[in-house]
């Protein structure tokens, strides 16, 4: 990913479904702060509680049309691990 973000964790929902092949799967939506604004996207990583931080990956992908922007979730990372690295 060319660029990183690391936004605070301000909501969470979970959604609980099933593939085509049967496997289970949940999917987690998250609402970050990002300049005082709420934002949401969308994830499989698990386990991210609110007050924790996201940290997002920005970059470009190439699809059949050409290049794309690409957005995701790299890691959740614990509010203590942030918190006590900046005091």
């Amino acid at each position: 990913m060319d660029n990183v973000l690391v936004l605070k964790i301000i909501g969470t929902s979970e959604y609980n479904g099933m593939s085509r092949n049967g496997k289970q799967y949940t999917l987690t939506t998250l609402e970050l702060d990002y300049q005082g604004s709420k934002v949401k996207i969308k994830c499989f990583e698990s386990g991210a509680k609110v007050g924790d931080y996201a940290q997002i990956g920005i970059g470009t992908r190439k699809n059949i049309y050409g290049a794309e922007f690409a957005v995701l979730v790299e890691r959740i990372i614990p509010a203590g691990e942030i918190e006590n690295n900046w005091k």
